[in-house]
């Protein structure tokens, strides 16, 4: 892959860990606001949601434990975000410097650090899409935006080592 199309690649990339290291620190910012909230935003999000399947998830499962998924979100978020900008970095600026070992581990946590993103973006959708255009949009935009990613990832992880710094071609 040609060395420009890699660098857009991983701004994207560091782009997408911003917004979700940015979102995970509101919510962890607000002094346990988002936990004590987070049954009352179920419930909306369950009022009119057109998949029965998440509706009863919402309304069982979700508000059940709804101390335990407010926790697990923020963090969720801020380790995807601290995740993927710190691969986009690491490719960057440091992959030369690393032996092939270390190389894939990077690559791996990248790709656990897309997964866990997309999974939130998923879900997030799925309950509460349906509340507005811009909600189903920015989900469903962050969700194939880290799955092109992960492919690009994989590939980072099954290439020859000598292959995975970002090096200009010779002319």
């Amino acid at each position: 892959m040609d060395r420009l199309a890699r660098v857009w690649l991983l701004l994207i990339q560091i782009v997408l860990g911003y917004e979700w290291l940015s979102s995970g620190l509101r919510k962890l910012e607000t002094g346990g606001q988002f936990v004590a909230g987070l049954p009352q935003t179920l419930a909306r999000f369950a009022e009119k949601n057109p998949y029965p399947w998440m509706k009863a998830f919402l309304t069982g499962p979700a508000t059940a434990n709804a101390t335990l998924f407010g926790n697990l979100v923020p963090w969720g978020e801020v380790l995807a975000g601290l995740g993927l900008i710190a691969g986009a970095l690491y490719l960057l600026f440091l992959a030369r410097r690393l032996n092939g070992v270390l190389q894939r581990v990077a690559g791996i946590l990248v790709a656990i650090a897309l997964l866990g993103g997309m999974t939130m973006n998923a879900i997030f959708g799925l309950a509460a899409g349906h509340t507005s255009p811009s909600t189903a949009g920015l989900n469903l935009v962050m969700f194939f935006s880290q799955a092109m990613l992960l492919g690009f990832w994989i590939g980072v992880i099954l290439q020859p080592v000598e292959e995975i710094a970002l090096r200009r071609r010779p002319a």
